[in-house]
């Protein structure tokens, strides 16, 4: 540092350079962890997702009328949303983030239907899975309980 007539000089600017740099580093830190835990949200919703489509599965191979409970934990800030009817989403569940879609997944293998007038997940849900044809097709109905 200099010192000179009025004082120390080279402590301003010096200030001032360690202020540009924060200030451009914080929208890119923020949104690496929002990034971050956007994917730490969808790898836990797309668990989840594995525990029903294994009931799904489970249900469909053992016939009509069969049917099964699922305990399902969304974590905060997160929704599964099972939209059902008829065209691919009716064998889809979508996740969201905050708001955010962050993914959808498909019940592809068996192909099975989901049965439901729109129902969205959150928190700790208990789930009721029930085996049964929807214009010959195989499909499951899903109740929150």
């Amino acid at each position: 540092m200099k010192l000179g007539r009025k004082g120390v000089t080279d402590l301003p600017i010096k200030l001032m350079v360690v202020v540009l740099v924060i200030s451009l580093s914080l929208p890119m830190l923020a949104d690496a962890v929002e990034r971050g835990e956007s994917k730490n949200a969808a790898l836990i919703m797309n668990h989840e997702i594995s525990e029903i489509f294994n009931a799904v599965t489970a249900v469909h191979y053992s016939g009509i009328g069969c049917s099964r409970t699922v305990s399902v934990t969304i974590p905060d800030g997160c929704e599964i949303l099972i939209p059902g009817g008829n065209g691919s989403d009716g064998y889809s569940m979508k996740m969201t983030f905050k708001g955010r879609e962050v993914g959808t997944r498909y019940m592809e293998r068996p192909p099975v239907q989901f049965v439901t007038d729109g129902l969205t997940l959150s928190g700790s849900v208990m789930l009721l899975i029930e085996s049964r044809t929807v214009n010959g097709n195989p499909a499951v109905s899903v109740i929150a309980l």
